[in-house]
């Protein structure tokens, strides 16, 4: 158990979900393929940075208190030492991709650079959920980043819409857990729309595409297992339940698999 706390501390678990839901965009608008492998890692090993780097910025603030903190306090040496073998590796990735992937790479990182320096400098604290939203749509552009290059002949509207049903799977992961943290979502008006707009993109999603249900359930069982922490178990210590929802993938590419 231990294990794979310290996985979930490391935010292991967010770079698989990740690279699950890249598989899986990639099957719904390039039917039969998966991204290549480097394409994978590169995308797992940025996450992976991105997310480090991010708490060891968050684990600076003193008012913080939890047993991520901790661990990230008592092992901070070791983490900067993974961040940079993760840098360097992201690096020699870098040097296996297309060029096209490798400038709307620098894009990403760019963006993701002017929101470290949000973080550092406090501007997130002036506009509410700011920083949510603006996770969001960093990790939504990685995970349909090689969509973004390779689906040119796809259904423009259904690309759109599928990627603000992502976005907003991962604004809902992030906002529930934030009023998690500040102890209570007794103010949780946003994210009750947040669950609504998702609903009803779904459904329109699955009615008026020809999408087979089995690709969009994965989409739908991870918005459940946050509806059941935001309303059955309202506690923060289930985390690594929602992050662990992201492998929903999983089970559609089971499926696949009997199915044949």
């Amino acid at each position: 158990m231990r294990f794979f706390k310290t996985l979930h501390f490391l935010s292991v678990d967010v770079v698989l979900g990740a690279c699950l839901f890249q598989c899986l965009v990639t099957t719904i608008f390039l039917p039969g393929q998966f991204p290549p492998s480097q394409v994978t890692l590169a995308l797992a090993f940025a996450v992976w940075t991105i997310y480090l780097i991010d708490r060891f910025i968050d684990n600076q603030k003193p008012i913080l208190n939890s047993a991520l903190h901790d661990f990230h306090l008592k092992h901070v040496h070791k983490i900067t030492c993974l961040i940079v073998g993760n840098i360097l590796i992201l690096f020699t990735l870098v040097i296996y991709l297309p060029k096209y992937l490798i400038i709307n790479g620098v894009l990403i990182g760019i963006l993701v650079l002017v929101y470290w320096a949000f973080l550092v400098f406090g501007f997130f604290k002036r506009v509410h959920f700011i920083k949510e939203i603006s996770t969001a749509i960093i990790y939504t552009t990685g995970i349909f980043l090689y969509i973004f290059s390779n689906a040119l002949e796809s259904n423009i509207v259904l690309l759109a819409l599928m990627v603000f049903l992502f976005f907003l799977l991962a604004l809902q992961n992030l906002v529930l857990f934030t009023f998690l943290s500040n102890s209570g979502i007794e103010r949780d008006l946003m994210l009750k729309c947040i669950e609504g707009m998702f609903i009803c993109l779904w459904l329109a999603i699955l009615f008026f595409t020809q999408l087979s249900v089995f690709l969009l359930l994965p989409f739908l069982l991870t918005f459940v297992i946050h509806l059941w922490i935001h309303y059955i178990s309202i506690s923060k210590q289930w985390a690594w339940v929602g992050e662990l929802a992201y492998f929903s993938p999983l089970f559609y590419y089971l499926y696949a698999i009997i199915s044949t």
